[in-house]
């Protein structure tokens, strides 16, 4: 358009200095956490940019039109995909958000599970990608036959097969409000990234991390945060790994963490170039906690032998029996050989709500990075998880944005729905829910206990209870054949939709798991499950014993 005689004009040269001179300015004040101020100042800026329409043409006589284009060929295109009835979109819209309501008011009127049947899973996997569109009355349709009846069902009262939150009525909104937003969370100041701020912040006050220099992000889950973890704690150990590599700085890095540590850690250090072998699993005492004398024997050998330890993890809650480790006596251990220590706190973190069970996570608060989910025992719809870290420079320096702290560029708005649920219900009663969830698997154990061939896995510390049935009256009772009959007890459970437990090997056997995280049981559900659970104990012992 004849840059040169473009940049003579002398007022388009007075606003772009102007715009220059302020953006620079306010991009020094970032560091200064005035991020409302600062971005506000920035789209002004460039609104003032945007909306300079006296831009001169070659002839410098022309103005530019900002009017579009009413030529015939082109003024009945559009790329709008939204109704063009506006009216029938919104009563199908309230249709559905009455459906989803009702999914989950009426959760206890179906049964804990229902397997996907064949003809639907035909109809889902068979149809061919669509060239044309069908109206949303239709789609719809296809969500309430063959979708929403065959969820995972844990908004059930009796799903305890894993550590799944149960969801909220408020985490419905929410979500609905984060898709109409539909907000990239990545940079730039607007309300969702305020409020992953408030949360951040929030959490760092509950779990005591230092108010000024520690700092956060909401990630997919304990998964995703591991890996984040791990890889501060990687660069902690190595300072130059991120430019240099692996290869080339020629260092064998190594983690120690329990045997009963889930797998998400194992896949972290896979991921981040380290590999499985990297990972130095410690056996557990009676309690399934990390035993801390066999740690310190291990590090120095490691040391010995040329390895260079550079992470501690430790568990807030194992997921096959809820054990904790002693996070104060590895903190120390840490703090003694230069170690990065990560707690992974995915579900059991939050007995820092419980004030009878507080006790449990004593040394959390020294932890270097700590990683939890929000979608557990907090019932935030799938999926949030959280990165806390004792240092935010970890991240990427001073970096203020989210983006820059994980791997993600493109960020969905995680924590409205976190935030919906912490002002929603408090912490006081979310702690309440978490309590009861473990009185309620008290309650379980002293059930089963009742029977003499059930044998309880104890102690029961926490939400989880495991328990192997082994009947006298089982003609074959050898340990395999006491595991089928265990196995086929679960399997039974699930498929008649009485209630969804899972199995876990301990001590190398086979045992019945079940792992409250589900704010809407109640004791009758336990009652219940016991009483189905011998009936169809005695069904499958007549069976086996053909």
């Amino acid at each position: 358009m004849g840059i040169e005689k473009l940049m003579t004009n002398d007022k388009f040269k007075d606003t772009v200095e102007q715009v220059l001179r302020q953006l620079s300015q306010c991009m020094d004040d970032y560091y200064d956490d005035n991020i409302i101020r600062q971005d506000s100042l920035l789209l002004t800026y460039f609104h003032q940019l945007a909306n300079f329409s006296v831009i001169p043409s070659v002839d410098n006589t022309k103005k530019i039109s900002r009017e579009p284009s009413l030529e015939p060929s082109t003024a009945s295109l559009t790329a709008s995909l939204d109704p063009t009835d506006w009216k029938s979109a919104r009563a199908e819209a309230h249709k559905m958000l009455d459906i989803s309501l009702d999914f989950i008011e009426k959760a206890r009127d179906r049964p804990a599970w229902i397997p996907l049947p064949n003809e639907a899973r035909h109809r889902i996997m068979s149809e061919v990608l669509p060239e044309h569109g069908k109206p949303m009355t239709d789609v719809c349709q296809d969500i309430i036959d063959d979708v929403l009846p065959y969820s995972g069902g844990n908004a059930h009262p009796r799903f305890w097969g894993w550590v799944h939150g149960s969801g909220t009525v408020g985490g419905v909104i929410a979500e609905m409000m984060t898709a109409a937003m539909n907000s990239n969370v990545g940079l730039c100041s607007h309300s969702g990234v305020l409020i992953e701020r408030q949360v951040i912040d929030w959490m760092k006050q509950l779990f005591q991390f230092p108010e000024t220099t520690a700092g956060g992000v909401i990630v997919s889950g304990t998964s995703m945060a591991a890996v984040v973890c791990l890889s501060v704690a990687r660069y902690h150990a190595l300072n130059k790994v991120r430019q240099d590599g692996l290869v080339t700085l020629g260092v064998r890095l190594v983690a120690y963490a329990s045997t009963q540590t889930h797998v998400c850690v194992a896949k972290a250090l896979e991921l981040l170039g380290l590999g499985v072998q990297a990972l130095r699993l410690i056996p557990t005492d009676e309690e399934y906690r990390i035993n801390i004398e066999e740690l310190k024997i291990m590090i120095e050998e490691d040391r010995q032998q040329g390895f260079v330890p550079f992470c501690i993890i430790g568990n807030a809650g194992t997921v096959s029996t809820g054990a904790f480790d002693d996070l104060s006596a590895l903190s120390v251990v840490a703090r003694e050989n230069n170690i990065w220590f990560h707690v992974d706190g995915a579900f059991g973190s939050f007995v820092v709500l419980d004030p009878s069970r507080r006790h449990l996570i004593d040394g959390l608060s020294k932890a270097d990075s700590l990683a939890f989910d929000f979608h557990k025992w907090l019932h935030a719809p799938y999926a949030a998880g959280c990165v806390l870290l004792r240092t935010k420079r970890g991240f990427a320096g001073d970096t203020p944005w989210f983006c820059d702290m994980g791997i993600e560029l493109s960020r969905p708005c995680r924590a409205l729905k976190v935030w919906f649920t912490i002002k929603e219900h408090g912490i006081i009663r979310l702690g309440q829910s978490i309590a009861a969830n473990c009185d309620q698997a008290q309650y379980l154990a002293n059930l089963l206990s009742k029977y003499d061939f059930i044998q309880v896995f104890t102690p029961v510390s926490l939400n989880i209870v495991n328990f192997r049935v082994k009947p006298d009256e089982l003609k074959n009772s050898d340990p395999e054949a006491v595991d089928i009959l265990n196995d086929e007890l679960v399997n039974d459970l699930q498929e008649k939709g009485i209630a969804v437990p899972s199995t876990t090997r301990l001590k190398d056997r086979l045992h019945i798991r079940v792992c409250i995280t589900n704010h809407r049981s109640t004791l009758t559900d336990f009652d219940f499950f016991v009483n189905a659970l011998i009936d169809l104990c005695r069904s499958r012992i007549a069976l086996m014993n053909k």
